[in-house]
């Protein structure tokens, strides 16, 4: 099978879940609200996919209990920080940090999956990244009127960043012991489950009613934004390397910005433009420097 189609529908489909995301927030939905219903949606577009598909397969006790570990380090738990943060920051700034997560997960690659070591050339790269945030940082006062909220902001997204390379390195790890297509439906109960016990816990006591214009919104984010690159992003791990997978981190957040700035209005300044690029750079120069080394019988391609 091409590793490319999986791997080019979790970019495009993260891409959009931001800027879905951030339109619903925009909305006045808080995040232990929207978010059940965001991924109660995505289960059933997930389980229509793989019976109309008939890739259905039924889930042993050794996929669930790789499903509860990926449904909260690589669903709930990621998305529930991210989302938080783009409460407090403009899709813009909230994407850019996203573009650190190949760095994450081939750190965390380190340590969860076999013959995938963090090499300490890569190091200069992060460096580099790292000034790109702290640009982004003291430029974000032009798009964020209260520091505080710029600073907690960036800070939620940062730990969603790096419990997501976590779960990026597990995926990997994951989809080269169990077939993706019995680790899908285990890991979005989960996650389901877990957003839901969020809500009862953090969430509006009084919900409003929602309009129909942001029901589309949320349904958009559940399908486009949860299901297909979550579910593509579990067929691409049996088929590329943490390196490669990675590599989303830095593309979804260009598609995100620039669909911030066509159908949010938000302002891209030239601060942004800097940390952007720096963190872009480290990113890619991180990635050159990696060297991925297949331990025996692992499943890769070119």
């Amino acid at each position: 099978m091409n590793p490319w189609p999986p791997l080019i529908l979790a970019i495009l489909g993260w891409g959009a879940s931001n800027v879905l995301s951030k339109a619903v927030l925009n909305e006045g939905l808080d995040t232990f609200t929207f978010l059940p219903m965001r991924y109660a949606i995505a289960i059933v577009a997930v389980v229509i996919f793989l019976v109309g598909t008939k890739r259905w397969q039924k889930s042993g006790s050794n996929a669930w209990q790789k499903g509860v570990i990926l449904g909260l380090v690589n669903m709930a738990l990621p998305t529930m920080f991210m989302t938080r943060g783009f409460e407090y920051i403009p899709a813009t700034v909230g994407s850019l940090l996203i573009a650190l997560i190949p760095i994450s997960t081939v750190a965390a690659a380190h340590f969860v999956v076999p013959g995938e070591r963090f090499q300490f050339r890569t190091l200069p790269g992060l460096l580099v990244s790292l000034v790109g945030v702290g640009v982004l940082i003291e430029g974000g006062d032009a798009v964020v009127a209260i520091r505080s909220e710029l600073i907690l902001g960036v800070g939620l997204v940062t730990v969603g960043v790096i419990v997501a390379g976590l779960g990026g390195a597990l995926s990997r790890r994951f989809a080269r012991e169990t077939p993706a297509t019995q680790l899908v439906f285990p890991q979005f109960v989960v996650g389901l489950v877990a957003l839901m016990i969020g809500f009862v816990i953090f969430g509006e006591s009084t919900v409003t009613p929602i309009d129909s214009s942001v029901w589309w919104l949320i349904i958009a984010s559940g399908i486009v934004g949860t299901a297909i690159p979550f579910a593509a992003f579990l067929f691409a791990a049996e088929l590329n390397p943490a390196s490669r997978l990675g590599a989303t981190g830095y593309i979804v957040p260009i598609i995100a910005t620039l669909g911030a700035i066509v159908f949010l209005d938000e302002v891209f300044t030239t601060a942004m433009l800097v940390a952007a690029a720096l963190i872009l750079i480290g990113v890619f120069w991180s990635e050159k420097a990696a060297r991925y080394v297949p331990s025996p019988g692992a499943r890769t391609t070119a």
